[in-house]
């Protein structure tokens, strides 16, 4: 089968090299001049490397990423609010962007990857979908993966009415070496009326942080922001925060503005399915976004594989689309929950999250290891 995916972040990325490797005959087309990931760092959960089984790609990922065992979150005083331990017969892994975006291209043909090819539209019928280009001649295909991120061209395409919510906050993100975190197994959030700050250990003394504050969207103050408005504004946290800020370049700071979307009923339309970010963008706060796009794309290969070709898209159309609105909602609360400003209901929270038992804490990723591959 001939099939086009535009866009080369993770999810795309992912479906190409499972595709690749069933037969198919794969074309990624991505905008940009070369294959990157704007970002610091990620995480990619056991959820899927469980999807994987015994693929060579969760070998792979497991080359490169530090296992997180343990979420913490505290205050600005550095109590511990409450510890989650993940689940232990699953592995949890961090990584850079980049790393995990060089591991999964690494399974693919160059050939396969065609960048500098801007999606202008695309002609979607019952047998084929055509897909155009801003300077390239267009071309016909079986079958048009979307997986071109937030502002996708493609759902724009099948789902005009489709729009992204600004969640009411924005945020910092950096990536520095040398550090000195004793605990390299837990991830840490601080939580303050003033934003949360985000601690991740990665590999070879590396930590990916994140800040995160309310804010307007696309709010002139914050884009003045730099390293010091930042080391001030959370100069009263625990040590560790203020040495990874001290750590952090003047540059290389990212900002952005987060949102999400409104739930689609579904991912399937004629010849054209979306995947990732284009399907069902996410909030950070589960750590979920690459980690869901890489199941979308592993779900999409092994339907493909075990069903007709009209059965398959709409088990994958089964299978995702309410298991994706759970992680969007649940993600969008926890940041709603997180965000607090306001110091009475910041005091009463953080009381609240000391005295409900860790497991049940743990307990509110179990569904993520539920939901099925095919």
């Amino acid at each position: 089968m001939k099939i086009a995916i535009i866009g080369a972040g993770i999810g795309g990325l992912t479906a190409a090299a499972l595709l690749n490797e069933q037969g198919h005959d794969v074309k990624v087309f991505e905008k940009n001049n070369e294959v990157t990931e704007l970002g610091a760092g990620i995480g990619i959960g056991g959820n899927v490397i469980d999807k994987l089984g015994n693929h060579d790609l969760a070998k792979g990922i497991k080359n490169i990423g530090q296992v997180i065992d343990t979420m913490e979150i505290l205050d600005d005083k550095n109590n511990v609010l409450s510890k989650a331990k993940l689940k232990k017969s699953t592995i949890n892994l961090t990584m850079t962007r980049q790393s995990l975006i060089d591991v999964i291209k690494s399974y693919l043909p160059e050939s396969t990857i065609y960048t500098n090819h801007q999606v202008t539209h695309i002609d979607n019928g019952a047998m084929k979908v055509t897909v155009h280009f801003s300077e390239q001649a267009p071309e016909a295909f079986d079958l048009c993966i979307g997986a071109d991120g937030l502002h996708s061209i493609i759902r724009q395409s099948v789902v005009p009415n489709s729009k992204s919510i600004y969640q009411g906050y924005t945020v910092f993100r950096g990536l520095v070496d040398d550090v000195d975190i004793k605990t390299d197994n837990i991830a840490k959030e601080y939580w303050s009326p003033k934003g949360r700050v985000g601690i991740v250990p990665l590999l070879n003394n590396q930590a990916y942080w994140f800040i995160s504050i309310n804010a307007k969207e696309n709010d002139a103050k914050m884009r003045a922001f730099g390293k010091p408005h930042l080391q001030a504004r959370f100069n009263h946290f625990p040590n560790e925060v203020r040495q990874v800020l001290d750590k952090q370049s003047e540059t290389d700071i990212l900002l952005h503005d987060i949102y999400d979307l409104q739930p689609l009923k579904s991912f399937v339309y004629q010849r054209v399915i979306l995947l990732g970010d284009a399907a069902h963008a996410t909030t950070p706060n589960m750590g979920q976004g690459a980690g869901q796009a890489m199941e979308d794309a592993i779900v999409l290969t092994n339907c493909l594989q075990a069903y007709p070709f009209e059965a398959a898209l709409q088990r994958y159309d089964k299978l995702r689309v309410q298991h994706t609105k759970k992680v969007i909602k649940r993600s969008r609360k926890i940041g709603k929950i997180a965000q607090k400003r306001n110091k009475l209901v910041v005091a009463g929270r953080n009381l609240l999250a000391k005295v409900i038992p860790n497991r049940l804490v743990a307990g509110q990723t179990k569904f993520l290891y539920k939901s099925k591959s095919k």
